[in-house]
Formats: C-alpha cells, sequence, structure tokens
C-alpha cells in the first residue's frame, strides 16, 4: 500500500518571495502551509525558528539571481520536510547518522515524494496561494524523445514514480547547498556546526574521475537541417524572423538561453551590440554569476542579425537601441527563457519532419531530444578546432580555459574514437 505524503510546500517562486513580508507574516495568504507548520510546532517547538532562519537564507541567497534563488530553495525545502516528516526533528537537532540517512533518502526517495510532472507549488484560489495537491518535492521524468513519439501518436504518457533516482550531479548539487545552509545557520548562531563536507568525503553517491563527460549537441546534417528549415519558414511568413534569429544567435554566440531572456536584474536591448575602434562587432551578455561579458560577433551572422533588425523596424514605429533585443509577435517587452525554448522547440520540429520526409530517420529520432542548450554546444564543439582556447573561454563565460578543455576537447569521444580507428598494433 502506498504512503501518502503528508507535507505542505513552504517558500512560493523567486517573484513572489521576494515582494513578501519577513517573519510569520510571509505566510498570511498561505493558509496550507500556515497550518502545516503550525501543526507541527506542537510536536517539534523548534520549527518555527527552522522557518525563519530558512527565510533569512533564501532573502540572502534571491538577491543573487532567481536561479541561485531556486536551487537553494528546492534543496533546502526538502530537507526541512525530511527532517519534520520523516526524522521528527527540527534541523539543528540532526546528528550525522540522520543526514546521512537523508542523503540516502535524496538519491532514491520514496515514491510518495515523487511527482508525475513538475507542477507548480502553489495555486491561487480566492485570493490566497492554496496547496497544489499535485506538486511534490521531486518529479519524474519522460525522455523527450519518448514524451513526442507519444504526442504524435495522441498518446499520453505518465513518468513512473517508482524507482526515481538523482543523477551524480543532483547529488553534488544537493551536497553543496546543504553544506551552504548549515553554514549559514552556524553563523547565525543558530547551528553548532557544518558535518555536511565530512559526510561528502565518505559519500558513494559522488563519483569521482569519470571517464566520459558526453556532451550533447547536433551532429552536422541537423544543424544544418534546422538552419534551413528556420530560413525558409522565415521566407515563408515574416513572423518566423524571430525564430530564424533567436536559433542563428544561440548557436553562433555559444549562448546560453537565459542570455537571451529578459530577467528582473537585466533586459537585453539592441544597444548592447556594440564596435570597437578597430570595426570589431561584440554583444554584451549577462551570465552566469551576474557577470557580464562581451561576447565576438563574427561576420557570417550580420546577415541574421540585419534581416530581424530590419523585420522590427517594419513592425514597430518605437524600434531602437532601447528596444528588447527579442520580443513578443504581440505584446510589450522581452521574452521568458521558458517562451524562447517553445520557439527553438517549434524549430526543431520542422527539421525533425524534413529529416524523416528526406529517409535521415535516425538523425530525425535524435534530434527528438535536442534541447535549446544543444545549440551552444554545437557552436562551440564546431568551433574549438580552430579558435584559440582561450578566445572561447572567454565567449563561453567560462572562468577557467580548463573548464573548455574539459567539456569541449576531452569529451569529443566520437572524434577520439574515429581517429583511433587507424593506429597501428
Amino acid at each position: 500500500m502506498s504512503k501518502v505524503f503528508k507535507a505542505t510546500p513552504l517558500f512560493d517562486a523567486h517573484k513572489a518571495f521576494v515582494r513578501l513580508p519577513m517573519g510569520m507574516a510571509m505566510f498570511n495568504d498561505y493558509p496550507d502551509s500556515k497550518a502545516f507548520i503550525e501543526s507541527l510546532c506542537i510536536t517539534i517547538p523548534d520549527v518555527r525558528d527552522d522557518v525563519m532562519h530558512t527565510q533569512s537564507f533564501l532573502k540572502s541567497y534571491s538577491r543573487k539571481s532567481e536561479a541561485t534563488f531556486r536551487g537553494y530553495r528546492n534543496e533546502v525545502e526538502r530537507l526541512l520536510l525530511w527532517a519534520w516528516t520523516v526524522a521528527n526533528k527540527s534541523v539543528i537537532q540532526l546528528k550525522r547518522p540522520d543526514l546521512e540517512a537523508y542523503f540516502d533518502f535524496v538519491h532514491s526517495p520514496s515514491p510518495d515524494w515523487v511527482g508525475a510532472s513538475v507542477q507548480d507549488r502553489f495555486k491561487i484560489i480566492g485570493g490566497e496561494s492554496r496547496q497544489n495537491e499535485n506538486w511534490r518535492p521531486f518529479a519524474a521524468k519522460i525522455a523527450k524523445e519518448d514524451r513526442a513519439e507519444a504526442l504524435a501518436e495522441g498518446l499520453t504518457l505518465e513518468a513512473s514514480r517508482d524507482g526515481h533516482v538523482l543523477s551524480h550531479e543532483s547529488m553534488k548539487i544537493c551536497y553543496s547547498a546543504v553544506s551552504c545552509f548549515y553554514d549559514y545557520l552556524t553563523d547565525e548562531g543558530y547551528a553548532f556546526g557544518n558535518p555536511i563536507p565530512a559526510i561528502r568525503k565518505q559519500s558513494a553517491y559522488l563519483i569521482k574521475g569519470a571517464t566520459q563527460k558526453n556532451i550533447k549537441r547536433l551532429s552536422d546534417l541537423q544543424w544544418e537541417t534546422v538552419l534551413d528549415c528556420a530560413q525558409t519558414a522565415a521566407n515563408d511568413n515574416p513572423n518566423h524572423e524571430r525564430t530564424l534569429f533567436i536559433i542563428a544567435m544561440l548557436k553562433t554566440l555559444y549562448l546560453r538561453v537565459s542570455e537571451l531572456s529578459e530577467r528582473s536584474n537585466w533586459q537585453p536591448a539592441w544597444k548592447h551590440f556594440w564596435q570597437d575602434n578597430d570595426g570589431n562587432h561584440w554583444l554584451k551578455v549577462l551570465g552566469k554569476g551576474n557577470k557580464i561579458r562581451d561576447i565576438s560577433v563574427p561576420s557570417a551572422l550580420s546577415p541574421y542579425i540585419e534581416r530581424y533588425q530590419k523585420y522590427r523596424a517594419a513592425h514597430d514605429a518605437n524600434f531602437g537601441a532601447n528596444s528588447a533585443l527579442v520580443c513578443k509577435n504581440r505584446g510589450v517587452g522581452g521574452m521568458t527563457s521558458r517562451q524562447l525554448r517553445r520557439i527553438v522547440q517549434e524549430g526543431f520540429d520542422l527539421a525533425y519532419e524534413k529529416m524523416q520526409s528526406e529517409g535521415f530517420v535516425e538523425e530525425a529520432k535524435a534530434l527528438r531530444e535536442a534541447t535549446t542548450h544543444w545549440l551552444r554546444h554545437t557552436g562551440a564543439s564546431q568551433d574549438i578546432a580552430t579558435r584559440p582556447l582561450k578566445h572561447m573561454a572567454d565567449d563561453l563565460g567560462h572562468a577557467s580555459m580548463g573548464t573548455t578543455d574539459q567539456v569541449y576537447i576531452q569529451s569529443d569521444m566520437k572524434e577520439r574514437a574515429r581517429s583511433g580507428k587507424t593506429r597501428e598494433v
């Protein structure tokens, strides 16, 4: 008999969280969360203090970026819910054996903690943020290729909640976030120390010396087809000029999708394209870690920039240097990462259909797995053989050339295998 999930989400999305007051007043419009916390305080008196210190911790990290907040919020919220409902303890009462048990649980969570899909924590009902009954701290995933094939056949797939296991990378994030949390609690005098570094050293879930870092990228045929389909769509329908521009930008400038999207602290605009005294063209972006960098813009990208610029000027009398770099076809302002991903996916779908019709079945099938980030990897993988490593690292936004080397040189297993086949005994 399956267990019933008996916890309640605590902290809302970044946009809502940063506007909420401190203290228990934060939960005035979250009656389910408030009732959950109050009921736990009867048996675990320190729960309210756990909440207050976690709230302060998240407030401090919410200042850096939405992505940082979301990562810490997810990990710390899981820890709180497990401590209260499974261990029946406050987070400051958890000893080393408890925390080791927690990481065992996180690596392979109970099915009742796993949702069939990613869900919002809350739903607005009657002006209040009520618990979304379908939300769970973990979410099972269906492979993108399987989901696409099911949709094409008119079927609905539901991810299995049994046997859900976190990846090596996810466990690294978990250890890091929880360790940072205990460091904060110790600095605030609430916890008596941070046991996580010692636990992490003995962890069986952190594997060192991985032999293959298989980056996901488009093959030459897939990329040529994606670009050709986007170009044809733009020629046939001017509304697709935006699709062509986005796809060309992400691949050629090695952009993360967030670097084209509008965020609370950065709005990509046409003024961010600039030219130096030697006539070289650059694009200024805000990357990971709130770091601004300038990316060199190749001459080959200019026609794609100019045609989208021409399209924008023809459809917006107020178009200028301060206009959003990528805008909605209807409405005002820039676009979110989710909206940009949806547009890129439409381009991938067009390429998939073309490859299928031309008999490239396996290449088409592999394209079903592609995500927006594959464009960044594709551009970097193609250019790494002809550009200096330092230049690549700077344009990619890598703090170290070692990262660029590790990701884009040492990981190209196909090329390594191809060159290795001709070796003599």
